[in-house]
């Protein structure tokens, strides 16, 4: 398999607030441009314990990240840089500012804001280079409007699919309250990533340590949004439902595979209509992985590799030269067979992101 096979199911684009300004209805347009509100950006703040990844706070960085140009990081032409130079053929972008749209309490605002994300990621980034595929943002507390964007962002922006926040819903994201959105992702082929992000939610807003934090903010809410999908029904009533789970490693699996299977001994008869495994390997889940995960052999041996697949996460935590590494650490892992690589690095993803 070629270099340029390698499909990023995860990386990021970082938003200009200044252009995504451009792309707002007047009404809201002066929450993003008015002086005294320029620092404040368009979204609400992540948590208390992120800095934003912008040019200006670079310096706070516990380490130099080197990036694929000298352009703006985040911006289109920076991320079309890395793709020429990593030989990624195909990254799917999640938002940076935007990982916090679940927060938004003002539902009237919520449908505005991501009409004119979507309308932005598709102009700066979907047409500055066919390899860059943003996700759209859905107002997820209107499900009937966000089901409506969903299908806008598909069929008329040539958008993959949509990002599911992993927290700050007032619902769990499988609550019958937002099965609308389902059955629209269901209906149009496309598929929706539950992204990790904030610590809000989570029971662990207190802690004083990032590092502390991100050990659990990205896996954990991944794991309370596939539980609740399986358990209350919506793989089995939307056979044609693809979620990916993402920016939270492949290790979770283990102790949901442990900690489910040991329930439905218990149990006796069991309360889902199939085990964790046939889930995973269904076809209608993929999980984001760095490809050189320590746990990823073992998993590969318990389940297959066919729920599994590479993420960069660029230009977040991971810089140009990291990228490279990881590529190449995973077609040299000793532990994968040369079938599994490829279906790691890009096989899987193309598969299920049918792009």
């Amino acid at each position: 398999m070629a270099a340029t096979e390698v499909l990023d199911c995860d990386g990021h684009l970082i938003e200009s607030i200044p252009e995504l300004a451009e792309y707002m209805e007047p009404a809201i347009r002066k929450v993003a441009t008015a002086p005294s509100r320029q620092r404040m950006g368009v979204f609400p703040s992540l948590d208390a314990i992120h800095y934003p990844n912008v040019p200006e706070l670079e310096d706070a960085s516990p380490k130099e990240l080197i990036r694929a140009s000298d352009g703006r990081p985040g911006s289109g032409e920076d991320i079309s840089e890395f793709l020429k130079k990593t030989g990624i053929g195909t990254t799917v972008l999640y938002p940076s500012e935007g990982l916090s749209v679940g927060f938004i309490q003002a539902t009237d605002y919520a449908v505005r804001l991501c009409r004119a994300y979507n309308d932005y990621v598709a102009d700066r980034f979907r047409r500055v280079d066919p390899g860059l595929r943003p996700v759209a943002l859905i107002p997820m507390g209107d499900p009937k409007a966000a089901a409506t964007e969903l299908r806008r962002a598909v069929r008329e922006l040539d958008l993959p699919g949509a990002m599911l926040p992993s927290t700050g819903l007032p619902l769990h994201l499988g609550h019958e309250f937002y099965w609308p959105v389902y059955e629209e992702a269901a209906d149009l082929g496309c598929f929706l990533g539950v992204h990790g992000g904030s610590n809000w939610g989570l029971g662990i807003s207190t802690f004083k340590s990032n590092a502390a934090s991100h050990v659990l903010h990205h896996p954990v809410p991944l794991m309370y949004a596939i539980v609740s999908f399986i358990y209350d029904g919506l793989f089995d009533r939307l056979p044609d439902l693809r979620i990916a789970f993402l920016e939270g490693g492949c290790a979770w699996t283990v102790m949901l595979l442990d900690r489910m299977a040991r329930d439905e001994e218990y149990r006796l008869g069991g309360t889902t209509k199939r085990q964790l495994s046939d889930y995973l390997t269904s076809g209608q889940v993929l999980i984001g992985c760095e490809g050189d995960d320590k746990s990823l052999p073992y998993l590969a041996k318990r389940l297959g590799i066919e729920p599994f697949a590479y993420s960069t996460d660029y230009p977040h935590e991971v810089d140009l030269p990291a990228a490279q590494q990881m590529i190449r650490n995973t077609w040299d892992h000793e532990e994968l067979t040369q079938g599994e690589k490829e279906a790691v690095l890009a096989g899987n993803a193309k598969k299920f992101l049918r792009l």
